[in-house]
């Protein structure tokens, strides 16, 4: 029995001596994996400072950024649902298709005549295209009723539809 006791006294202390090399052997390992991470999280982080720099030039630390862009909010365009509801108690509405090559037309139009309060309507805009028809109205009043085939215009004075012109040639002949 007491070759027993020493046995067992003997087998707590590797047992302790093994648990003692474990704890420092994990504790080791996990400083490892602290200073892997660390230097991956670097790498990542220096890798970003470089191509922010210098390649997509999104950080901009050794450039001032002096310039200054001038926001302009644009009032020409409508949706042709809102062809009845303007402001003004007289305007112009010409509603054609931003795909067109008339559409810059009658942009620069709209601009060289502010005075006219001319309003575009884009026919190529999803919201635009319940009204776009083989058959137009050219007595449409209110919204519901206005159906357009091609470049129009329609003046517009106290709400009501006054005036209805199709095609580029006519559009343009209105504001000479």
């Amino acid at each position: 029995m007491v070759m027993t006791k020493r046995k067992i006294k003997r087998n707590i202390e590797k047992n302790e001596i093994n648990y003692e090399k474990q704890d420092a052997y994990f504790n080791n390992e996990v400083k490892h994996l602290a200073i892997i991470v660390g230097i991956v999280l670097a790498i990542f982080s220096l890798a970003y400072l470089i191509i922010g720099i210098f390649v997509t030039k999104e950080i901009n630390w050794f450039q001032k950024d002096n310039e200054t862009t001038e926001t302009t909010i644009q009032y020409t365009n409508i949706l042709a649902g809102e062809t009845f509801n303007q402001k003004t108690n007289e305007y112009y509405v010409i509603f054609s298709n931003s795909e067109d090559n008339n559409y810059s037309t009658y942009e620069v139009m709209a601009t060289n005549n502010s005075d006219k309060n001319i309003y575009l309507v884009d026919l190529a805009n999803p919201l635009n295209q319940k009204y776009i028809s083989e058959e137009s109205n050219v007595n449409a009043q209110t919204a519901s009723e206005l159906k357009v085939k091609s470049d129009t215009l329609i003046k517009v004075s106290n709400k009501s539809n006054v005036l209805y012109l199709e095609g580029k040639d006519n559009i343009i002949n209105q504001f000479k």
